[in-house]
């Protein structure tokens, strides 16, 4: 990339000068060099430079570790340093900032090159890359089946769109969670929870398909789900994590009459029973309706049954409550 444009921020003007004579000499664009912090980001404004080469220590307010990753903030743009310092503590520094390269004074012109070539090459490539993941994700943005995907250990590193509409999870909420958060609430036909299935697609390193499975939505609302599970894999054979490609209709827990529920029953004839699961709270013993309300446990059936609850007694909890009463009435509930 011979015809790229450098731009040298060096605080002693002799040698920024020297460095760029060199540079040209080179076949690069030097147009401009900077002396401070300040300076370097105004230049780097006007002329935007595919390369930066920085002298860590500067004078003003700003340093060189500073500038650099005011640089990389606004433009993007790679920097290498350029230093006759190198201790411990301004390596570490000039690391947060993820340099291209590091080059100790004086250096030669043999060294100059490579090193602007390699940080030259290497910031295209992560342009490209960081590309590729843009067109990618806005695709998954919009296709119409749900997308998470995990890393090894089945934690959450992405959900679409869909996927959010499918579950009730927001990405933000859910990412670093466990899949079994969205998908192991109930089984399908086998018996088997989605999350599972995800755990069984890296074990085996195949992909799995996840046929007629019933999970509960974040507000409670059961839905049946297909789709597939397949195990990400490295070139070196290693499973680094799976994608969870998957679709379904709600079928809200306030609306078992309706046709979308009827649809879920007629697809899973033989589940009738975790169709019928709501959440419980196991300490409180109330449950959610769809909009994330809580109610106990005798309203929430009386509002969506019509049944009534009499408020009798059983006959062992009446006789735990009056045990000299031998004649104990039959009540029912």
């Amino acid at each position: 990339m011979s015809h790229a444009t450098i731009l040298v921020v060096e605080d002693e003007t002799i040698v920024a000068k020297d460095i760029q004579c060199t540079l040209a000499r080179l076949g690069y664009r030097t147009p401009a060099t900077a002396t401070s912090g300040e300076e370097a980001l105004r230049k780097a404004a006007e002329i935007r430079p595919d390369l930066v080469l920085m002298d860590i220590v500067l004078k003003g307010s700003m340093d060189g570790v500073e500038t650099a990753r005011e640089l990389r903030a606004r433009y993007a743009v790679p920097v290498v340093y350029l230093t006759a310092y190198a201790d411990d503590y301004a390596l570490e520094r000039a690391k947060t900032t993820e340099p291209a390269g590091y080059l100790l004074k004086p250096f030669q012109t043999a060294e100059l090159r490579p090193t602007i070539e390699m940080a030259l090459y290497r910031a295209q490539t992560e342009r490209e890359a960081k590309e590729s993941l843009r067109w990618l994700a806005t695709t998954l943005r919009l296709v119409d089946e749900g997308v998470i995907t995990t890393d090894c250990a089945g934690r959450i590193t992405y959900l679409n769109a869909e996927a959010e509409s499918l579950t009730g999870w927001e990405a933000g909420v859910a990412v670093g969670y466990p899949l079994e958060l969205l998908l192991g609430h109930v089984g399908g036909e086998s018996g088997c929870r989605a999350a599972n299935i995800a755990e069984q697609a890296v074990a085996e390193c195949r992909i799995i398909p996840i046929e007629n499975h019933v999970v509960v939505t974040k507000h409670g609302s059961p839905c049946l789900i297909q789709g597939r599970v397949a195990p990400v894999v490295t070139q070196e054979g290693t499973v680094i994590g799976a994608v969870v490609v998957c679709r379904g209709r709600t079928a809200p827990v306030a609306e078992r009459g309706t046709r979308a529920t009827h649809e879920v029953d007629e697809a899973q004839p033989h589940a009738e029973p975790t169709l019928r699961i709501i959440n419980l709270c196991a300490w409180c013993k109330r449950v959610p309706d769809p909009s994330g309300e809580w109610y106990d446990l005798h309203t929430f059936i009386s509002e969506r049954s019509g049944l009534q609850f009499n408020g009798g007694l059983c006959p062992e909890c009446m006789n735990r409550c009056f045990p000299s009463t031998h004649e104990r009435p039959r009540t029912t509930v």
